[in-house]
Protein backbone atom coordinates (compact mmCIF):
# COMPACT_ATOMS: atom_id res chain seq x y z
CA UNK A 1 0.00 0.00 0.00
CA UNK A 2 1.61 3.73 0.47
CA UNK A 3 4.71 3.49 1.07
CA UNK A 4 5.37 6.41 3.47
CA UNK A 5 2.91 4.47 6.00
CA UNK A 6 5.61 2.79 7.81
CA UNK A 7 8.13 4.35 10.24
CA UNK A 8 10.84 2.39 8.46
CA UNK A 9 10.24 3.41 4.57
CA UNK A 10 8.82 -0.09 3.04
CA UNK A 11 10.44 0.67 -0.07
CA UNK A 12 13.91 0.60 1.44
CA UNK A 13 13.04 -3.39 2.89
CA UNK A 14 14.45 -2.00 6.48
CA UNK A 15 13.22 -3.00 9.46
CA UNK A 16 12.51 -1.33 13.09
CA UNK A 17 13.38 -3.56 15.81
CA UNK A 18 10.87 -2.99 18.63
CA UNK A 19 13.23 -2.29 22.07
CA UNK A 20 9.87 -2.86 24.40
CA UNK A 21 6.44 -4.75 24.73
CA UNK A 22 4.57 -1.47 24.07
CA UNK A 23 3.91 0.05 21.18
CA UNK A 24 5.21 3.66 20.55
CA UNK A 25 3.21 5.95 18.32
CA UNK A 26 5.38 9.63 17.09
CA UNK A 27 2.56 11.79 17.98
CA UNK A 28 1.25 13.47 14.41
CA UNK A 29 -0.59 16.25 14.09
CA UNK A 30 -4.18 16.53 13.39
CA UNK A 31 -5.30 18.09 10.76
CA UNK A 32 -7.71 21.13 11.81
CA UNK A 33 -11.46 20.87 11.26
CA UNK A 34 -12.56 23.88 9.68
CA UNK A 35 -15.37 25.58 10.86
CA UNK A 36 -18.24 24.82 8.39
CA UNK A 37 -19.50 27.90 6.66
CA UNK A 38 -23.36 27.48 5.95
CA UNK A 39 -23.60 30.28 3.71
CA UNK A 40 -20.79 29.08 1.96
CA UNK A 41 -22.42 25.44 1.72
CA UNK A 42 -26.00 27.04 0.69
CA UNK A 43 -25.03 30.41 -0.93
CA UNK A 44 -28.70 32.55 -1.13
CA UNK A 45 -30.45 31.57 -4.53
CA UNK A 46 -29.29 33.77 -7.34
CA UNK A 47 -26.17 34.83 -5.68
CA UNK A 48 -22.91 34.79 -7.39
CA UNK A 49 -21.92 32.02 -4.92
CA UNK A 50 -24.83 29.88 -6.06
CA UNK A 51 -24.24 30.59 -9.69
CA UNK A 52 -20.98 29.21 -9.77
CA UNK A 53 -22.12 26.13 -7.62
CA UNK A 54 -24.75 25.33 -10.24
CA UNK A 55 -21.95 25.66 -13.06
CA UNK A 56 -19.54 24.26 -11.48
CA UNK A 57 -21.41 21.44 -10.59
CA UNK A 58 -22.29 21.08 -14.57
CA UNK A 59 -19.10 21.42 -15.58
CA UNK A 60 -18.15 18.07 -13.57
CA UNK A 61 -21.43 16.09 -14.81
CA UNK A 62 -19.33 16.88 -18.44
CA UNK A 63 -16.43 15.99 -17.16
CA UNK A 64 -17.63 12.92 -15.57
CA UNK A 65 -19.13 11.50 -18.26
CA UNK A 66 -15.99 11.97 -20.92
CA UNK A 67 -14.74 9.11 -19.04
CA UNK A 68 -18.04 7.53 -19.38
CA UNK A 69 -18.53 7.97 -22.81
CA UNK A 70 -14.93 7.04 -23.86
CA UNK A 71 -14.76 3.96 -21.75
CA UNK A 72 -18.40 2.85 -23.54
CA UNK A 73 -16.82 3.85 -27.21
CA UNK A 74 -13.56 1.51 -26.40
CA UNK A 75 -15.54 -1.11 -24.77
CA UNK A 76 -18.32 -1.09 -27.94
CA UNK A 77 -15.36 -0.71 -30.66
CA UNK A 78 -13.96 -3.75 -28.55
CA UNK A 79 -17.31 -6.24 -29.17
CA UNK A 80 -17.75 -4.67 -32.72
CA UNK A 81 -14.30 -6.25 -33.73
CA UNK A 82 -15.44 -9.21 -31.95
CA UNK A 83 -18.53 -9.20 -34.22
CA UNK A 84 -20.92 -9.12 -31.58
CA UNK A 85 -24.82 -8.90 -32.50
CA UNK A 86 -25.50 -5.38 -33.83
CA UNK A 87 -22.55 -3.75 -32.10
CA UNK A 88 -20.48 -3.32 -35.69
CA UNK A 89 -23.38 -1.20 -36.94
CA UNK A 90 -24.22 0.86 -33.71
CA UNK A 91 -20.10 1.23 -33.49
CA UNK A 92 -20.18 2.30 -36.78
CA UNK A 93 -23.02 4.90 -36.90
CA UNK A 94 -21.27 6.45 -33.35
CA UNK A 95 -18.19 6.86 -35.47
CA UNK A 96 -19.83 8.68 -37.81
CA UNK A 97 -22.03 10.83 -35.96
CA UNK A 98 -18.56 11.42 -34.18
CA UNK A 99 -16.90 12.34 -37.18
CA UNK A 100 -19.65 14.81 -38.50
CA UNK A 101 -19.87 16.41 -35.30
CA UNK A 102 -15.99 17.52 -35.62
CA UNK A 103 -16.28 18.64 -39.38
CA UNK A 104 -19.32 20.16 -38.69
CA UNK A 105 -17.42 22.60 -35.99
CA UNK A 106 -14.19 23.20 -38.42
CA UNK A 107 -17.22 23.86 -41.09
CA UNK A 108 -18.82 26.64 -38.99
CA UNK A 109 -15.62 27.92 -37.64
CA UNK A 110 -14.68 28.30 -41.04
CA UNK A 111 -17.71 29.71 -42.47
CA UNK A 112 -17.55 32.37 -39.44
CA UNK A 113 -14.25 33.34 -40.44
CA UNK A 114 -15.32 33.79 -44.07
CA UNK A 115 -18.44 35.94 -43.03
CA UNK A 116 -16.31 38.50 -41.06
CA UNK A 117 -13.20 38.22 -43.45
CA UNK A 118 -15.27 39.30 -46.32
CA UNK A 119 -17.12 41.77 -44.14
CA UNK A 120 -14.60 43.66 -42.60
CA UNK A 121 -11.38 42.45 -44.63
CA UNK A 122 -9.39 40.56 -42.17
CA UNK A 123 -9.35 37.77 -40.12
CA UNK A 124 -11.83 38.02 -36.62
CA UNK A 125 -10.33 35.54 -33.78
CA UNK A 126 -13.67 36.24 -31.66
CA UNK A 127 -16.88 34.87 -33.91
CA UNK A 128 -20.28 33.08 -32.95
CA UNK A 129 -18.38 30.37 -32.87
CA UNK A 130 -15.36 30.52 -30.86
CA UNK A 131 -15.67 28.21 -28.21
CA UNK A 132 -14.12 25.50 -30.87
CA UNK A 133 -11.31 28.86 -31.02
CA UNK A 134 -11.24 28.72 -27.36
CA UNK A 135 -11.01 25.33 -26.83
CA UNK A 136 -8.24 24.17 -28.92
CA UNK A 137 -5.88 26.98 -28.44
CA UNK A 138 -5.85 25.86 -24.65
CA UNK A 139 -5.78 23.00 -24.34
CA UNK A 140 -5.43 21.36 -28.42
CA UNK A 141 -6.47 19.78 -30.87
CA UNK A 142 -5.62 16.15 -29.48
CA UNK A 143 -7.96 16.94 -26.29
CA UNK A 144 -10.54 18.26 -28.20
CA UNK A 145 -10.65 15.08 -30.62
CA UNK A 146 -10.60 12.90 -27.05
CA UNK A 147 -13.17 14.90 -25.63
CA UNK A 148 -14.91 14.89 -29.44
CA UNK A 149 -16.00 11.09 -28.33
CA UNK A 150 -18.55 11.96 -25.45
CA UNK A 151 -21.64 13.03 -26.31
CA UNK A 152 -21.96 15.26 -23.28
CA UNK A 153 -19.37 17.29 -24.44
CA UNK A 154 -20.93 17.40 -27.62
CA UNK A 155 -23.95 18.79 -26.11
CA UNK A 156 -22.11 21.21 -23.55
CA UNK A 157 -19.99 23.07 -26.24
CA UNK A 158 -23.52 24.09 -27.77
CA UNK A 159 -26.02 24.18 -25.30
CA UNK A 160 -23.78 24.94 -21.85
CA UNK A 161 -23.88 29.03 -20.85
CA UNK A 162 -20.57 30.71 -20.73
CA UNK A 163 -20.43 30.11 -16.59
CA UNK A 164 -20.33 26.85 -16.82
CA UNK A 165 -18.30 26.31 -20.04
CA UNK A 166 -15.29 28.23 -18.43
CA UNK A 167 -16.00 26.07 -15.51
CA UNK A 168 -15.42 23.12 -17.85
CA UNK A 169 -12.30 24.40 -20.09
CA UNK A 170 -11.04 24.52 -16.37
CA UNK A 171 -11.91 21.37 -15.33
CA UNK A 172 -10.52 19.73 -18.40
CA UNK A 173 -7.04 21.63 -17.85
CA UNK A 174 -6.97 20.25 -14.24
CA UNK A 175 -7.64 16.74 -15.76
CA UNK A 176 -5.86 16.78 -18.74
CA UNK A 177 -3.46 14.29 -18.21
CA UNK A 178 -6.21 11.90 -16.46
CA UNK A 179 -8.66 12.30 -19.83
CA UNK A 180 -5.11 12.10 -21.52
CA UNK A 181 -3.90 8.67 -20.05
CA UNK A 182 -7.39 7.17 -20.05
CA UNK A 183 -8.17 7.56 -23.70
CA UNK A 184 -4.17 6.06 -24.33
CA UNK A 185 -5.06 2.97 -22.25
CA UNK A 186 -7.95 2.27 -23.65
CA UNK A 187 -6.46 2.79 -27.38
CA UNK A 188 -8.38 5.38 -28.40
CA UNK A 189 -8.15 5.99 -32.17
CA UNK A 190 -8.82 9.86 -31.84
CA UNK A 191 -6.27 10.74 -34.46
CA UNK A 192 -9.03 9.24 -37.16
CA UNK A 193 -11.37 11.78 -37.10
CA UNK A 194 -8.53 14.62 -37.16
CA UNK A 195 -6.88 13.02 -40.54
CA UNK A 196 -8.68 14.14 -42.96
CA UNK A 197 -8.56 17.58 -41.99
CA UNK A 198 -4.62 18.27 -41.41
CA UNK A 199 -3.70 19.28 -44.80
CA UNK A 200 -6.10 22.38 -44.71
CA UNK A 201 -4.81 25.33 -42.43
CA UNK A 202 -7.62 26.72 -39.93
CA UNK A 203 -7.06 30.34 -39.73
CA UNK A 204 -6.50 31.36 -36.20
CA UNK A 205 -6.05 27.74 -35.05
CA UNK A 206 -2.83 25.83 -34.11
CA UNK A 207 -2.01 23.65 -36.55
CA UNK A 208 -2.98 20.29 -35.90
CA UNK A 209 -0.80 17.95 -37.79
CA UNK A 210 2.38 18.18 -35.04
CA UNK A 211 -0.22 16.50 -32.38
CA UNK A 212 -1.55 14.00 -34.78
CA UNK A 213 2.30 13.05 -35.64
CA UNK A 214 3.57 12.98 -31.65
CA UNK A 215 2.39 10.05 -29.66
CA UNK A 216 2.05 9.36 -25.82
CA UNK A 217 5.61 8.07 -24.62
CA UNK A 218 3.89 5.57 -22.52
CA UNK A 219 3.42 1.83 -23.56
CA UNK A 220 -0.59 0.98 -23.28
CA UNK A 221 -0.94 -1.38 -20.88
CA UNK A 222 -4.14 -2.28 -18.11
CA UNK A 223 -5.25 1.01 -16.70
CA UNK A 224 -4.25 -0.13 -13.35
CA UNK A 225 -0.79 -0.19 -14.05
CA UNK A 226 0.05 3.45 -14.52
CA UNK A 227 -0.01 5.73 -11.41
CA UNK A 228 0.11 9.53 -11.58
CA UNK A 229 2.88 11.21 -9.74
CA UNK A 230 2.55 14.05 -8.03
CA UNK A 231 4.73 15.88 -10.39
CA UNK A 232 2.59 14.81 -13.21
CA UNK A 233 4.45 12.25 -14.47
CA UNK A 234 3.85 8.43 -14.87
CA UNK A 235 5.29 5.48 -13.41
CA UNK A 236 4.21 1.96 -12.30
CA UNK A 237 2.69 0.54 -9.51
CA UNK A 238 5.77 -1.92 -8.42
CA UNK A 239 7.06 -3.94 -4.86
CA UNK A 240 10.41 -4.84 -4.30
CA UNK A 241 11.25 -3.75 -7.80
CA UNK A 242 8.70 -6.12 -9.56
CA UNK A 243 5.29 -4.81 -11.56
CA UNK A 244 2.10 -5.10 -8.87
CA UNK A 245 -0.06 -7.17 -12.03
CA UNK A 246 -3.47 -6.79 -12.29
CA UNK A 247 -6.24 -9.92 -12.08
CA UNK A 248 -9.41 -10.59 -12.29
CA UNK A 249 -9.56 -13.71 -9.97
CA UNK A 250 -7.93 -14.64 -6.71
CA UNK A 251 -4.72 -16.99 -7.17
CA UNK A 252 -4.89 -19.94 -5.08
CA UNK A 253 -1.53 -22.37 -5.60
CA UNK A 254 -1.72 -25.49 -3.73
CA UNK A 255 2.19 -25.16 -3.28
CA UNK A 256 1.44 -22.69 -0.82
CA UNK A 257 -1.03 -24.75 0.83
CA UNK A 258 1.23 -28.49 1.46
CA UNK A 259 -0.60 -29.74 -1.69
CA UNK A 260 -4.25 -28.95 -0.67
CA UNK A 261 -6.11 -28.96 -4.11
CA UNK A 262 -9.25 -27.15 -2.51
CA UNK A 263 -9.41 -23.63 -2.75
CA UNK A 264 -10.73 -22.94 1.29
CA UNK A 265 -13.59 -20.22 0.30
CA UNK A 266 -15.18 -22.18 -2.67
CA UNK A 267 -18.31 -23.46 -1.87
CA UNK A 268 -18.21 -26.73 -3.73
CA UNK A 269 -15.68 -29.61 -4.02
CA UNK A 270 -14.90 -30.52 -7.52
CA UNK A 271 -17.05 -34.05 -6.98
CA UNK A 272 -19.80 -31.34 -6.11
CA UNK A 273 -20.48 -32.24 -2.39
CA UNK A 274 -20.68 -28.54 -0.40
CA UNK A 275 -18.30 -27.89 1.33
CA UNK A 276 -19.94 -25.87 4.66
CA UNK A 277 -17.90 -22.94 3.44
CA UNK A 278 -20.62 -19.61 3.19
CA UNK A 279 -23.95 -18.31 3.64
CA UNK A 280 -26.54 -17.54 1.27
CA UNK A 281 -25.97 -15.56 -1.91
CA UNK A 282 -26.64 -12.20 -1.67
CA UNK A 283 -27.39 -11.72 -4.89
CA UNK A 284 -30.21 -14.62 -5.53
CA UNK A 285 -30.04 -16.10 -1.71
CA UNK A 286 -29.19 -19.63 -3.23
CA UNK A 287 -27.98 -21.70 0.13
CA UNK A 288 -26.00 -23.84 -1.83
CA UNK A 289 -23.31 -22.83 -4.65
CA UNK A 290 -24.49 -20.82 -7.57
CA UNK A 291 -23.16 -19.01 -10.98
CA UNK A 292 -23.45 -15.42 -9.77
CA UNK A 293 -20.80 -13.47 -10.54
CA UNK A 294 -20.27 -9.68 -9.30
CA UNK A 295 -20.81 -7.71 -12.38
CA UNK A 296 -18.98 -3.99 -11.26
CA UNK A 297 -17.46 -1.73 -13.31
CA UNK A 298 -16.17 0.65 -10.54
CA UNK A 299 -13.15 -0.48 -11.33
CA UNK A 300 -13.04 1.29 -15.07
CA UNK A 301 -13.91 4.69 -13.41
CA UNK A 302 -11.20 4.72 -10.80
CA UNK A 303 -7.27 5.91 -11.16
CA UNK A 304 -4.08 5.20 -9.48
CA UNK A 305 -2.90 8.70 -8.18
CA UNK A 306 -0.04 9.68 -6.05
CA UNK A 307 -1.42 11.25 -2.62
CA UNK A 308 1.38 13.60 -0.70
CA UNK A 309 1.10 12.29 2.70
CA UNK A 310 -0.17 8.19 1.67
CA UNK A 311 1.78 7.66 -1.38
CA UNK A 312 -0.14 5.71 -3.98
CA UNK A 313 -4.34 5.87 -3.94
CA UNK A 314 -7.32 4.97 -5.87
CA UNK A 315 -8.68 8.46 -7.15
CA UNK A 316 -12.68 8.19 -8.17
CA UNK A 317 -13.91 9.35 -11.44
CA UNK A 318 -17.12 9.15 -11.39
CA UNK A 319 -19.79 9.06 -8.49
CA UNK A 320 -20.45 6.42 -5.84
CA UNK A 321 -23.40 6.10 -4.06
CA UNK A 322 -23.79 4.66 -0.21
CA UNK A 323 -24.03 0.95 -0.17
CA UNK A 324 -22.59 0.61 -3.56
CA UNK A 325 -20.32 -3.12 -4.11
CA UNK A 326 -17.11 -1.27 -5.53
CA UNK A 327 -15.27 -4.64 -5.94
CA UNK A 328 -13.73 -7.66 -4.52
CA UNK A 329 -10.40 -7.24 -3.13
CA UNK A 330 -8.33 -9.61 -4.53
CA UNK A 331 -4.71 -10.76 -4.07
CA UNK A 332 -3.21 -14.69 -3.93
CA UNK A 333 -4.84 -16.52 -1.51
CA UNK A 334 -2.28 -17.73 1.68
CA UNK A 335 -2.76 -20.08 4.75
CA UNK A 336 -0.44 -17.67 7.37
CA UNK A 337 -0.28 -13.89 8.21
CA UNK A 338 2.23 -11.92 5.60
CA UNK A 339 4.85 -10.23 7.43
CA UNK A 340 4.75 -6.42 5.95
CA UNK A 341 1.99 -6.42 4.07
CA UNK A 342 -1.61 -5.55 4.11
CA UNK A 343 -2.83 -8.70 5.19
CA UNK A 344 -6.62 -8.84 4.80
CA UNK A 345 -7.65 -11.86 6.63
CA UNK A 346 -10.79 -13.90 4.96
CA UNK A 347 -13.37 -14.99 6.67
CA UNK A 348 -16.46 -16.82 6.22
CA UNK A 349 -19.50 -15.36 6.21
CA UNK A 350 -20.90 -18.42 8.29
CA UNK A 351 -20.38 -18.60 11.73
CA UNK A 352 -20.29 -22.10 13.62
CA UNK A 353 -23.28 -24.01 14.61
CA UNK A 354 -21.07 -25.56 18.22
CA UNK A 355 -19.01 -22.03 18.58
CA UNK A 356 -21.02 -19.21 17.05
CA UNK A 357 -17.23 -18.09 15.43
CA UNK A 358 -16.60 -17.53 11.72
CA UNK A 359 -13.13 -19.45 11.16
CA UNK A 360 -10.65 -17.70 8.89
CA UNK A 361 -10.59 -19.19 5.60
CA UNK A 362 -6.98 -17.64 4.55
CA UNK A 363 -4.93 -14.33 3.32
CA UNK A 364 -4.96 -11.99 0.84
CA UNK A 365 -2.16 -11.51 -0.11
CA UNK A 366 -2.15 -8.23 -2.89
CA UNK A 367 1.09 -7.55 -2.81
CA UNK A 368 2.39 -9.22 -6.37
CA UNK A 369 -0.80 -9.83 -7.80
CA UNK A 370 -4.01 -8.25 -6.76
CA UNK A 371 -6.40 -5.34 -8.67
CA UNK A 372 -7.29 -1.58 -7.70
CA UNK A 373 -8.69 -2.25 -4.33
CA UNK A 374 -5.39 -3.06 -3.33
CA UNK A 375 -4.42 0.56 -3.73
CA UNK A 376 -7.01 2.24 -1.41
CA UNK A 377 -5.22 3.79 1.34
CA UNK A 378 -6.52 3.86 5.32
CA UNK A 379 -8.15 6.76 6.76
CA UNK A 380 -9.68 7.38 10.24
CA UNK A 381 -12.79 9.08 8.40
CA UNK A 382 -12.88 6.63 5.03
CA UNK A 383 -15.50 6.60 2.54
CA UNK A 384 -16.02 2.39 1.95
CA UNK A 385 -15.53 -0.58 4.28
CA UNK A 386 -14.70 -4.37 4.04
CA UNK A 387 -17.74 -6.54 3.75
CA UNK A 388 -17.28 -10.62 3.85
CA UNK A 389 -19.91 -11.83 1.05
CA UNK A 390 -21.12 -15.30 -0.50
CA UNK A 391 -21.10 -14.04 -4.10
CA UNK A 392 -21.97 -17.39 -6.09
CA UNK A 393 -19.60 -20.34 -5.78
CA UNK A 394 -17.07 -18.80 -3.15
CA UNK A 395 -16.75 -16.46 -0.37
CA UNK A 396 -15.19 -13.57 -1.03
CA UNK A 397 -14.11 -10.18 0.52
CA UNK A 398 -15.99 -7.09 -1.28
CA UNK A 399 -14.94 -3.23 -1.25
CA UNK A 400 -18.31 -1.47 -0.54
CA UNK A 401 -19.26 2.12 -0.26
CA UNK A 402 -20.49 4.03 3.46
CA UNK A 403 -21.16 6.96 2.18
CA UNK A 404 -21.38 9.20 -1.28
CA UNK A 405 -18.30 9.60 -3.05
CA UNK A 406 -17.65 12.82 -4.78
CA UNK A 407 -16.54 12.92 -7.91
CA UNK A 408 -12.70 13.00 -7.79
CA UNK A 409 -12.60 12.33 -4.28
CA UNK A 410 -9.82 9.69 -2.63
CA UNK A 411 -11.40 6.53 -2.10
CA UNK A 412 -10.44 5.08 1.65
CA UNK A 413 -10.88 2.53 3.95
CA UNK A 414 -10.52 1.86 7.69
CA UNK A 415 -7.65 -0.90 7.50
CA UNK A 416 -9.07 -2.00 11.54
CA UNK A 417 -7.21 -1.60 14.80
CA UNK A 418 -5.53 -5.34 13.81
CA UNK A 419 -3.20 -3.69 11.49
CA UNK A 420 -2.23 -0.73 13.15
CA UNK A 421 -1.35 -2.90 16.69
CA UNK A 422 0.15 -5.57 14.89
CA UNK A 423 2.62 -3.29 12.95
CA UNK A 424 4.51 -0.64 14.13
CA UNK A 425 3.19 2.08 11.41
CA UNK A 426 2.16 5.35 11.92
CA UNK A 427 -1.13 6.15 10.18
CA UNK A 428 -0.34 9.20 7.96
CA UNK A 429 -4.40 10.29 7.27
CA UNK A 430 -4.56 13.52 9.30
CA UNK A 431 -7.68 12.49 11.30
CA UNK A 432 -5.41 11.02 14.31
CA UNK A 433 -2.35 11.23 16.35
CA UNK A 434 -1.28 8.71 14.07
CA UNK A 435 -2.55 5.54 16.29
CA UNK A 436 -5.06 5.00 13.47
CA UNK A 437 -7.95 5.61 15.29
CA UNK A 438 -9.69 8.95 15.48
Amino acid sequence: MAPTRNKANKTTNKKTTKTTNMKVNKKIAKVPHPPVDLDKLFPPWGSEEALNQTASKEATDITLAVYHDINAYCELERLAGEKVYSCPETFSNLRAFTERFVEREISDYMSCVESFKAEHGEFQPVTPNSRLLEFVTALGWKMFAICSHAESFRRGIKEADDRAWGFLLQQIHENFLSIELYAHNRTLKWRNILWIHQNYPIPGLPDMKPEIETYMNWKVDHPHHTVITLDGKLKEPTHNGQLQKHINENIYDPKEWNGRKQDPTLRQKPNGTPTNVGHECVLCGSPVSCDCRLETRAGELVELREYPRTGTGARALTRFRRGDILDIFMGELLPNIVENVYPLTQNDDKPNATTARVRNLCTICPHQFGNWTRFINHSCRPSTQFMVRTIGNRVVCTVEAIRDILPFEEITVGYGARYWSALNYDCLCGYCDGSGSE
